[in-house]
């Protein structure tokens, strides 16, 4: 992957996240990292990702803890993949977080991510 200029996901990379399963990374304070799938990630807009948490487990509490996400989403057979590295921070839009639950069907905390970097 290389890192692309600017923080603005394209049409085709929004679609890519909106396609695929997406999983994210985080660190805890010792640097140990945690990855995981995230089916409700989804585009919130062209600088931004958005997901419902449902486990408040590992990936939570390190994001609590000021972790860093790093968002990949992947197709095998074209060879093609797009990740994200962004500062992720709990949504406090009550209107946001209903809308987000309403189009994945998760019942859970609202996290969005601000796109920091892109790679591909």
């Amino acid at each position: 992957m290389k890192k692309l200029e600017g923080k603005t996901l394209t049409a085709e990379q929004q679609k890519f996240f909106n396609d695929k399963v997406a999983y994210i990374s985080t660190v805890d304070r010792d640097g140990n990292p945690q990855i995981g799938p995230k089916e409700s990630l989804n585009v919130l807009d062209e600088n931004h990702l958005v997901y419902v948490e449902v486990t408040h487990a590992h990936a939570f509490n390190n994001i609590k803890a000021g972790s860093k996400v790093a968002a990949v989403v992947a197709d095998v057979p074209s060879h093609t993949a797009v990740r994200v590295i962004g500062t992720p921070h709990i949504s406090e839009d009550a209107k946001l977080t209903e809308e987000q639950r309403n189009k994945t069907g998760k019942n859970g905390t609202v996290v969005i991510i601000d796109v920091d970097e892109i790679d591909a």
